[in-house]
């Protein structure tokens, strides 16, 4: 469109400037059929000057010379070339550009000289110095377009750099981790069930109380549980990625548990609990599956370490785009401080910190506190 409307306006000026030039330079030739077509040629010229301007400058500045040299009236003419000669070197054409450049200028001298005219010498020579105006104007574009492509180009590399630089550290800082895990955490969790496989061996065969059996075997199964969802993060944190829901993931990675594994983890929690489903039940996103696993999990976890309790209750209900998941127990509540194991009162740790970022990763509300009932609650909002 733009080229359309470079044409047609300057096909205006062109034939009307050197209509009205003729009659302030009488020796001029008068415009006939030949001058026609070589205006129009020079105007046609600039159709080609954004994909070809080689091709452009070649037939402007052609049909332009011979204006020039058939005597026809000093007008507009000569500018098509003059766009030409500028669209061709700020493109990059640079040795082309300036043939046509000595072209458009050598041509009228020549004239000049077999004419020996001085007004014409005149008019070549301010000619000359708009051409090497228009040549350098157009160097001065194409270094400037060049300058900032190449700052660009920089920029982009510089960017690149950046990310390539980042990945490359959290893949180191990954690995520590990955290494760090395998060799405490992993290395702990294994000895855990071997002893405990070994004990309930010999409970069993000593004829002990079935709680101390039961006991180990709750140890024993939770261990090896720990230990297969531990292998799973190594992987993902050796890999840099994720693994699937529901299905095994690169590297022979196991699933991810969900809500449907809420009654093994209950039936191994260490005390009775009691598990209530309100609603139909539903598929939930994998993440939010996920995310209720870990916050019974986390909620029993807590429950047989700091409250004292004999029971709990878990009740998952099910809402129009959202699942609630409640965990209650008939615990000592919170006070702020929780057990030592030994019968003493010590600090509580980060699992209802980590629970609430769980949640808030995959955009719900957590609330914990004294249930009215007595005990403690954990209620998780999870949006499905």
């Amino acid at each position: 469109m733009r080229t359309i409307a470079l044409v047609c306006g300057m096909g205006v000026a062109v034939f009307s400037s050197t209509a009205m030039a003729f009659g302030n330079q009488p020796d001029a030739r008068p415009l006939d059929a030949a001058g026609y077509a070589l205006l129009a040629v020079t105007v046609l010229g600039l159709a080609w000057q954004q994909r070809r301007p080689e091709a452009a400058l070649a037939v402007c500045a052609g049909s332009a010379a011979a204006v020039f040299t058939l005597g026809y009236a000093l007008a507009l003419w000569p500018i098509p070339a003059l766009i030409a000669l500028f669209a061709t070197v700020a493109d990059g054409r640079r040795a082309i550009g300036w043939a046509g450049a000595a072209f458009l200028v050598a041509v009228p001298g020549v004239v000049a000289v077999v004419r020996g005219e001085a007004d014409v010498v005149i008019a070549v020579i301010v000619w000359t110095l708009v051409v090497l105006a228009a040549a350098q104007a157009a160097e001065v574009s194409r270094a400037r377009r060049a300058y900032t492509a190449e700052v660009e180009r920089r920029a982009a590399d510089a960017e690149r750099t950046r990310e390539e630089e980042a990945l490359r550290r959290a893949q180191e800082e990954r690995l520590r981790v990955a290494r760090e895990l395998h060799d405490v955490t992993s290395h702990t969790v294994s000895v855990i069930a071997l002893h405990a496989a070994v004990a309930a061996e010999a409970v069993e065969r000593a004829g002990g109380p079935p709680e101390a059996a039961t006991a180990l075997q709750v140890i024993r199964t939770s261990s090896r549980q720990a230990l297969s969802e531990m292998r799973t993060v190594l992987g993902v944190l050796r890999d840099g990625g994720e693994t699937a829901q529901g299905r095994p993931g690169a590297g022979g990675h196991v699933p991810q548990p969900g809500s449907a594994q809420l009654p093994r983890l209950l039936r191994d929690a260490g005390l009775p609990v009691t598990l209530d489903v309100e609603g139909e039940r539903r598929p939930l996103p994998p993440a939010a599956d996920l995310t209720v696993y870990r916050v019974v999990q986390e909620a029993l976890t807590n429950t047989l370490r700091h409250a004292g309790a004999t029971t709990a209750r878990v009740t998952l209900t099910y809402e129009a785009g959202a699942v609630t998941v409640r965990v209650d127990d008939d615990g000592r509540g919170d006070d702020g401080r929780g057990d030592d194991g030994r019968g003493g009162r010590a600090p509580r740790g980060h699992g209802l910190t980590g629970m609430a970022e769980r949640v808030a990763a995959v955009g719900g509300r957590l609330t914990t506190g004294n249930a009215p009932q007595g005990g403690f609650r954990v209620t998780a909002r999870l949006p499905a």
